[in-house]
């Protein structure tokens, strides 16, 4: 009995383990990408628009840097843990993180940091910096998450120089996932056709012929 009852015991945590696994991570905070209903997919398309052309326009920029960084982060954290990505190709999560980290690396960021705590920041820093409140900016960008941190920081956020692998990976991912809508679309456009007899499932003629 006793064994009966530590099989049972662990095949329920078991279950409660994969559930657990399974489950959407919580909702990013409201400013990464609004209130998307699937915020991975708005933030990498944002990604892709910030970083074209190996970042150039969020040269001096440090709000607009700071608030691309985010997404990327978060993309990037999506497309490697989240279960809605899991048809994401191994390829392209491996892309993301490469950019990931080069990205970390330009801004002294701590390689190892959680990616929630990284996006947190990354958007108090934004926030800030639209609010043109660099000193809470600089608050944001605390060591040791940040190399140096401070002002110099944010300095660092609007040089963070060409980003080659954000560009390249984020404009992957953009293409695969719109790929990957289009391939949803079509299969559920073609289940409808099969549940009305459209397709090759012919429908029920009428006795008389018509």
């Amino acid at each position: 009995m006793t064994r009966r009852w530590a099989a049972a015991a662990a095949a329920l945590l078991l279950v409660a383990g994969c559930a657990e696994v399974a489950r959407p991570p919580p909702p990013p905070p409201a400013d990464l990408v609004g209130n998307a209903p699937d915020p991975g997919r708005v933030a990498i398309d944002a990604a892709a628009a910030a970083f074209a052309d190996r970042g150039a326009a969020l040269a001096n920029r440090p709000a607009a840097a700071a608030q691309a960084m985010a997404q990327l982060e978060y993309a990037a954290e999506a497309f490697a843990s989240d279960p809605r990505w899991t048809a994401m190709p191994e390829g392209i999560r491996r892309e993301m993180l490469l950019a990931r980290t080069e990205m970390r690396d330009a801004i002294g960021l701590d390689p190892a940091a959680p990616s929630r705590t990284v996006v947190a920041a990354l958007l108090a820093a934004a926030r800030a910096l639209r609010a043109g409140d660099r000193p809470r900016a600089a608050a944001a960008l605390r060591p040791p998450l940040f190399r140096p941190g401070g002002e110099a920081s944010v300095v660092r956020l609007g040089d963070a120089g060409p980003l080659p692998q954000a560009n390249n990976a984020t404009v992957l991912a953009q293409e695969t996932a719109a790929r990957m809508d289009l391939e949803q679309r079509m299969g559920s456009t073609q289940m409808q056709e099969r549940s009305y007899g459209i397709g090759g499932i012919g429908l029920a003629r009428d006795p008389a012929g018509y």
